[in-house]
């Protein structure tokens, strides 16, 4: 049993047909689809049931994903063990993403690794869940580490390291009642509110700071939100750092006190970091 077939399996089992596993490995099809055919050969059973519509796993595939991603990593862990000993950093690093991040220059941090490590390649990946999905992503294994925001120094089941921290305000145009008021939960109820997408820290934040708002449209950009907010469509909670980019709108604290917002860095605190993951994440704090 080659590692070259296992990645061939996981690749069909990823992506439903050997035509895109040979696409995604750089192969030519034949090569994917015999890859599979020497495997079943060896161990004695069908591991893909070949349908019209795609490759099926069947019971003895599905217990083969388990074993075969540990033989993938084993081999990950042994070229990352010997680059580090090296003092080498080379390799795939997968990142979830957050959208509207200001207070980290996060191309500037990209371009300086690219100068420094050019053997480290970066894979971003952004979820349209936010920080929900980044959380998800870090637990299946499908990204090796994640920007995170929100309020919490602690996530079960991932360890955190600190970027930045700031404070989320309530941005409202001049001439809005609620700038010359005590933002409180009272003051916002009924208040036409731009919300964010489930699963987005400062949505979750919304729900529980202002649960009497009226939210009356959810948008998938932080920047696109203030010019709503700008033209007195409604009302938007965004991080400091972001409101800073449109002056002419008021930036609120609540009463009850300022809103936390911390930028953090993480991965999956039963998954040790690669030697490159593990640079990114240092350059990321620096």
């Amino acid at each position: 049993m080659e590692l070259r077939q296992i990645e061939c399996f996981l690749a069909c089992r990823d992506l439903g047909s050997f035509t895109a596993a040979a696409r995604s490995l750089n192969l030519v099809q034949s090569a994917v689809s015999t890859s599979i055919a020497k495997l079943e050969r060896e161990l004695g059973v069908r591991l893909f049931d070949r349908t019209p519509r795609a490759l099926e796993l069947t019971e003895s595939g599905r217990a083969m994903v388990g074993p075969a991603k540990s033989m993938l990593r084993a081999r990950r862990e042994i070229v990352d063990a010997i680059d580090a000993a090296r003092g080498e950093v080379r390799g795939e690093v997968v990142i979830g993403n957050l959208m509207n991040i200001r207070s980290l220059d996060l191309a500037g941090v990209l371009a300086d690794m690219h100068r420094r490590y050019p053997a480290l390649t970066v894979q971003m990946r952004q979820s349209m869940a936010g920080v929900r999905g980044n959380i998800i992503g870090l637990l299946d294994g499908s990204l090796d580490i994640a920007l995170l925001a929100g309020t919490e120094d602690e996530i079960a089941g991932l360890r955190l390291y600190p970027i930045s921290e700031e404070t989320i305000v309530l941005c409202v145009p001049p001439q809005h009642r609620l700038a010359n008021m005590a933002i409180t939960p009272e003051a916002v109820a009924g208040v036409r509110f731009i919300d964010y997408p489930p699963g987005w820290g400062i949505r979750r934040i919304a729900e529980e700071w202002f649960p009497l708002r009226r939210p009356v449209i959810e948008v998938a950009d932080q920047e696109f939100a203030l010019e709503l907010a700008a033209k007195d469509f409604g009302v938007v909670l965004v991080p400091r750092s972001v409101a800073g980019r449109h002056p002419a709108l008021v930036a609120l604290d609540p009463q009850a006190g300022a809103i936390p917002w911390k930028l953090t860095v993480a991965h999956d605190a039963q998954r040790t970091p690669s030697h490159a993951a593990q640079t990114v994440i240092d350059t990321l704090r620096r």
